[in-house]
């Protein structure tokens, strides 16, 4: 039998400057989640998604009027992954009062995460939507995350950070395959240097990259090691250019074989020189379609 070990707990803590009373309404009424937690909030039937299409369970089970919420939280759709525990404190900061008298302390804590990948998801969705909190708070404002953030279908916008991540994902998975360590080298090496000239988009599950530039997608890469190039799309920013950098990428590539009439191709980053793709994507930023 697989023993599930636990990893890191999510914690957090804001300073916020409003009353305990108007935190605990943040936390438990179905209208102010919907404000800064999710954007669908269904609290009879314990439903919230944070995602279109994606529902979890988030269901009270203690609680503490004004002072501690603790629900229990899980994913419809999870696998290998028990269900995990919300919990958070707010504390007075000075003498106990209705009013915002020093402002309060919020506590939250989200654990018993034994999948990393769902630990990480919640990271990032905790740290968006804390800060949303906070300025609903303290200002009344509504500044709904979800809102902000850029999307391209199942891709959401990503930070060379995130990118980062992706490439250790790849090489913890890997364990001891050399192959796939390597694959991520050279994927790292031409991340790192395309960084800015362009925008990066994630999968969820981070199982998926996509980078871009001038709104074209140039290429995509799976955490499997493989390089993904679109000739479809490639062609809204070469033009008629197309075949010839196709041509080049083939003969720089120690004539690697490619089907541009395909609507993509897939390759292993491990036949891929890094240095010459590196050179060919940057022409294909700068070239002029004609």
């Amino acid at each position: 039998m697989k023993v599930q070990r636990e990893v890191e707990t999510i914690e957090i803590q804001l300073d916020v400057f409003c009353s305990s009373a108007r935190a605990y309404k943040a936390f438990t009424s179905q209208t102010e989640l919907r404000k800064w937690w999710a954007p669908r909030v269904i609290m009879s039937k314990n439903i919230i998604s944070h995602k279109p299409g994606k529902d979890m369970k988030m269901i009270l089970t203690h609680f503490r009027e004004n002072e501690y919420i603790r629900y229990k939280f899980y994913g419809l759709d999870w696998k290998d992954q028990p269900e995990t525990i919300i919990a958070i404190e707010i504390q007075e900061k000075g003498v106990r009062r209705k009013d915002k008298g020093e402002g309060i302390l919020i506590c939250i804590y989200h654990e018993g995460w034994t999948n990393l990948e769902y630990k990480r998801e919640y990271e990032e969705i905790w740290n968006k939507a804390t800060q949303s909190l906070k300025k609903l708070l303290e200002t009344e404002q509504i500044e709904q995350w979800w809102e902000k953030e850029k999307r391209k279908g199942e891709f959401k916008s990503a930070t060379i950070q995130n990118i980062k991540e992706f490439v250790n994902k790849m090489e913890e998975e890997a364990g001891s395959k050399k192959e796939r360590i390597k694959a991520s080298k050279i994927l790292w090496q031409i991340f790192d240097e395309l960084d800015s000239l362009g925008e990066w988009y994630v999968k969820d599950n981070y199982s998926e990259i996509e980078f871009y530039a001038k709104g074209v997608k140039i290429f995509g890469a799976t955490k499997t090691g493989n390089i993904i190039l679109n000739w479809r799309e490639l062609e809204t920013i070469l033009g008629r250019n197309l075949q010839d950098f196709a041509d080049r990428f083939s003969i720089e590539q120690n004539n690697l074989e490619i089907h541009v009439g395909s609507s993509f191709e897939k390759i292993n980053s491990l036949e891929i020189i890094p240095e010459l793709f590196i050179r060919w994507c940057k022409d294909i930023i700068q070239n002029k379609k004609k």
